[in-house]
């Protein structure tokens, strides 16, 4: 991850929710739409196994999107994301999410790639654009990632979090694999 200009006044190992932008942040940015009104999005696997592993044990994961979309909300509840909010005012979303969980701004990241994402990446503790999020983002942002939205950023930003703390991402899937054989 590439650090930007914005100061940043939080330890990053202190966070305890990851709050993700859908289109453009766990997908490439593109809508697919199919005959019958059906919808079709491409998500990251890599991003898939970084959420799936850590989620709950590690970090909360809640997706703020100004869609709604059936595509979203079936692949973000197979990956264990407890929230899935579907608004066009992301930062009443926001709001919404810190009272649910009796958190304060600083203990929440946001990664977002467009200027709907801007209300929420100015409040919370952590902001993250993706690579190829639109310029008007960067100084929202505290970081920005290598990896372009839906080719791996939300991994990259997850692994970030967890090194803070220590934690390696092998480690999670072989913990996990001896969790669920003695369970």
């Amino acid at each position: 991850m590439r650090r930007l200009k914005r100061p940043l006044e939080i330890e990053i190992k202190d966070l305890k929710m990851l709050i993700f932008d859908v289109d453009g942040v766990m997908t490439d940015n593109r809508m697919i739409f199919l005959k019958d009104n059906q919808e079709a999005k491409a998500f990251n696997a890599s991003d898939g196994f970084a959420i799936k592993a850590t989620a709950e044990r590690y970090l909360k994961y809640a997706v703020i999107s100004a869609r709604n979309s059936e595509v979203t909300t079936k692949r973000c509840t197979e990956l264990g994301v407890g929230d899935i909010v579907m608004q066009w005012d992301k930062l009443e979303g926001l709001h919404m999410l810190m009272d649910k969980h009796q958190l304060l701004a600083e203990q929440i990241g946001y990664v977002g790639n467009d200027i709907p994402d801007v209300v929420v990446m100015e409040k919370v503790g952590l902001s993250v654009c993706v690579a190829d999020a639109e310029p008007e983002l960067l100084p929202f942002s505290h970081f920005q990632t290598e990896r372009d939205g839906g080719r791996g950023a939300c991994r990259e930003v997850i692994k970030f979090v967890m090194e803070s703390r220590g934690i390696d991402l092998i480690q999670v899937y072989r913990d996990g694999i001896t969790t669920k054989k003695t369970s």
